[in-house]
């Protein structure tokens, strides 16, 4: 009996999950930031708590267990089924991740916005 390769190697699809989980907060801040930048009065103090929001509602995400499955796969092959879970779980957290951060982080651009409208007495 001949035993199949997985579909996709354990160790590149880890890392990918992980990357995907920690460069989607930088993405975000960064495309929020650049819509706001010239209201902004720290853009790098918005560009950390921005990113640290992120991190906030992914953590919260995951405490949830939220998963839509992108991926439909069954297989003999245990391993392929826990890159399928992997893929599902990793997706399904920056995606309700970033619907969810959005109000947040959108939120702090009005905190750390530049009051240039102030009456001077």
């Amino acid at each position: 009996m001949s035993q199949a390769l997985p579909f996709v190697d354990l160790q590149p699809a880890s890392r990918l999950s992980v990357a995907a989980l920690y460069l989607w907060p930088v993405a975000f801040t960064i495309v929020v930031a650049a819509l706001r930048w010239k209201r902004l009065s720290s853009g790098v103090a918005f560009l950390v708590l921005g990113y640290l929001t992120c991190l906030g509602v992914e953590a919260l995400v995951r405490q949830f267990g939220f998963v839509i499955y992108w991926t439909q796969y069954t297989a003999n092959i245990p391993e392929d089924h826990v890159v399928a879970s992997l893929v599902n779980v990793s997706l399904s957290i920056a995606l309700l991740g970033t619907v969810l951060s959005v109000a947040p982080v959108w939120w702090l651009t009005k905190l750390l916005g530049r009051n240039d409208g102030s009456a001077a007495t």
